[in-house]
């Protein structure tokens, strides 16, 4: 069976698991949508702050409050002796240009029964409200017959002037829509869409009636209303405490009964008045500004005759729920401004869905899981700064459905990458890891493809460090002893190296064979090579456990050589090592053992101090011809920053320099001069104090350039 490649499988997999995320969250969708809406309220309060609406407001509510039921002559009278009151406050709204009232109380009876001539003057009210089209009554549309006001009431303001006040609530309990139209019985019996009562009175305030349209839309006064499901206004709350003034109604009586029409006219001119109780218990609605609700009785409009009456409301209280008054006024209020929220629609919803999820399966797929998580934070802040403001242009975007979705593709496309995709990768990366450099491992894992036999001559630095005086320290251990002292060394070298920017190749013996410049090219390999060894021998000088035995302590020396070398993996099809080769490697060899030589512990050839940049950082030490190299070498002894900065070293670096100088050029006595008085603090000056006094009293031979033969490896 054919294995399609990572590649491949990473875009299959960056295809399916959106697709996997966004079904499933199409699904819930419906369910999701009405929490979605309300979260957008909270984001969009903490972003913009609360939401003030149209000032001045065109709705105002009336409400029969706790203070109406206190004060009289409301209080203790029943409330079904209360209509010549209303009556008196109805007509003075009206006197003061309402341009619409609604009630959004039922009163099924009337004590007109019992008492003939109780209620006169608010049936005329009613008659007066419902001729001038300024008056709408309420009724509760049930599934049989609807419960409608008093007879007496239906006949005095109209039948045409009685619409219904029902609320739907979604399946979750809450109240986020308010319909356009429900169904009545008509003149002949079958049912008609018939306005409910926020639309009717924004259509009595515009002086405009709802057209339906065939497709199932609904106009008023030029504004396309979006309607949802079942044609239902979605409606958008203005949260800004006191957004829709609210009087009360026994202020307003008081204040009718004093004559005050100058205060009716300057608050409710032009204005659309719903009417209904605003209790602390009776007829609250959980809303889809429930997570936003301000405390009560704040920014209240100016009163007229009676004070607020104290210890009314608790100061700071809020409750997640509202009178159901407040979402036909907000509704009303959104018909008036044309800001009612809109939803976008289903294949648009589905799109944006879909599209969070890929950016989603994108972000998981295209880095490391804690990178990807970050990623994933701020795609989900980015979509909810998105989400916010086009809810406060008044669109409603699926927010918390792509947000599931983009959340859904994370674990579904880190299982299977984990499962699948990242297994091939930890079986590559485990069976190579301890034969190969990372950064090899990792173009082998982002190609697919396994390591084959191959090479390539590059420019690189080979360190070569050996130990001296291995084995005086091994005398007499144990095997496993021996061996866990040098597993310490090596890790310690080795991290140093692969700090640097290098990698070792191998180990041979007591020996370690490092790389710099490849797998991957650094800018300064000759740099990072000198760098790494004056680090090793400086943890060799902090650590003096490093090597240590009972027998004795070992040392180590570095050789470094730059040059061209052929790297790459070089074996046989069955075994093979990703290597170096080359006389570059091998000169690096002889570098290390030649500091035995010279009493040194590190020393690079020219080609190193040139590729470096920095001849300060080196002192020369002699020219010598290595074995199995026909052409001499330079070679340098690398400065610590320590040395770099001694100015007796600096000193005794020029005395050297200046005998090196004198034997170049075959002046032999000065330059024996020279290195004996640094033989004291000097190794490499004894070590050439030996060779000068060898040519003491001899001329030197033609072309002398002062080249000494290594004949030992």
């Amino acid at each position: 069976m054919m294995r399609l490649p990572r590649r491949a499988r990473l875009v299959l997999l960056g295809a399916v698991a959106p697709v996997v995320a966004a079904l499933v969250t199409l699904a819930a969708s419906s369910s999701l949508q009405g929490p979605s809406i309300d979260s957008l309220y909270w984001l969009r309060e903490r972003v913009h702050g609360p939401r003030t609406g149209i000032d001045p407001s065109p709705v105002v509510v009336v409400g029969i409050d706790e203070e109406t039921y206190r004060r009289p002559p409301f209080a203790g009278t029943p409330q079904a002796l209360w209509g010549p009151r209303l009556g008196t406050v109805l007509g003075a709204m009206l006197d003061g240009g309402a341009a619409a009232i609604g009630l959004d109380i039922v009163h099924p009876t009337s004590v007109e029964t019992l008492i003939p001539g109780f209620e006169r003057d608010y049936l005329l009210t009613l008659r007066r409200g419902g001729k001038e089209g300024r008056l709408v009554l309420a009724k509760v549309q049930h599934q049989s017959d609807p419960l409608m006001p008093y007879r007496g009431y239906v006949i005095a303001a109209g039948l045409n002037n009685i619409r219904s006040v029902n609320l739907v609530e979604d399946p979750d309990g809450v109240l986020r829509r308010v319909p356009l139209t429900l169904a009545a019985a008509g003149p002949d019996g079958r049912p008609k869409a018939e306005p409910g009562m926020a639309v009717e009175v924004a259509s009595r305030v515009l002086k405009a009636p709802l057209e339906l349209g065939k497709d199932g839309s609904a106009t008023l006064a030029g504004y396309r209303v979006p309607g949802g499901e079942g044609n239902r206004l979605l409606v958008n709350h203005a949260t800004a405490p006191g957004a829709i003034p609210t009087y009360s109604l026994a202020d307003l009586y008081a204040c009718a009964e004093a004559g005050k029409a100058d205060y009716f006219a300057g608050h409710f001119k032009g204005k659309a008045v719903m009417v209904g109780t605003v209790l602390d218990v009776e007829d609250r609605k959980l809303s889809s500004n429930r997570w936003v609700t301000k405390p009560e009785g704040t920014n209240l409009p100016e009163r007229c005759a009676l004070p607020v009456m104290s210890e009314l409301y608790v100061a700071g209280r809020t409750r997640d729920s509202i009178p159901g008054v407040y979402i036909h006024a907000a509704a009303i209020s959104n018909l008036i401004a044309h800001d009612a929220l809109e939803e976008a629609g289903g294949p648009a919803a589905a799109a944006l869905i879909m599209l969070l999820a890929d950016l989603a399966a994108l972000v998981t797929l295209a880095t490391r899981p804690p990178v990807a998580a970050a990623g994933l934070a701020l795609l989900l802040a980015g979509w909810s700064g998105v989400a916010v403001e086009a809810f406060q242009g008044g669109l409603v975007l699926p927010y918390l459905q792509a947000a599931l979705a983009a959340l859904l593709v994370f674990p579904l496309a880190l299982g299977f990458r984990f499962a699948v995709l990242d297994r091939d990768q930890r079986h590559i990366r485990n069976a190579f890891k301890l034969y190969l450099p990372g950064s090899l491992i990792d173009d082998m894992i982002a190609s697919g493809q396994s390591p084959s036999l191959g090479g390539e001559e590059r420019d690189l630095s080979i360190l070569f460090c050996d130990i001296a005086g291995f084995t005086k320290m091994s005398e007499g251990m144990e095997p496993e002893a021996l061996v866990t002292v040098l597993n310490r060394y090596f890790t310690v070298m080795t991290d140093i190296i692969e700090a640097h920017g290098g990698f070792v190749d191998k180990y041979i013996g007591d020996a370690v064979l490092a790389v710099f410049g490849a797998p991957y090219a650094i800018d300064n390999h000759a740099r990072a090579a000198v760098a790494a060894a004056l680090a090793m021998r400086q943890a060799m000088a902090d650590d003096p456990t490093l090597l240590a035995t009972s027998s004795g302590r070992g040392s180590n020396r570095i050789g470094i050589a730059t040059g061209p070398a052929l790297i790459g993996n070089i074996g046989s099809p069955r075994r093979f090592n990703y290597t170096v080769m080359g006389d570059t490697v091998n000169l690096a060899s002889r570098l290390e053992g030649a500091n035995k030589y010279y009493n040194t512990a590190l020393m690079v050839g020219g080609e190193t101090v040139r590729h470096h940049g920095d001849p300060e950082a080196f002192r020369a030490l002699d020219i010598v011809q290595v074995v199995g190299r026909s052409e001499p070498v330079e070679v340098f002894e690398p400065l610590s920053a320590t040395r770099l900065a001694d100015p007796e070293d600096l000193a005794q670096r020029t005395a050297y320099a200046a005998a090196l100088d004198d034997w170049r050029a075959g002046r032999f006595e000065a330059a024996a001069a020279g290195f004996r008085a640094l033989v004291a603090s000097d190794g490499a000056a004894l070590a050439m104090l030996h060779k000068v006094e060898k040519r003491i009293g001899l001329p030197a031979e033609p072309n002398w350039a002062g080249v000494t033969a290594l004949t030992d490896k």
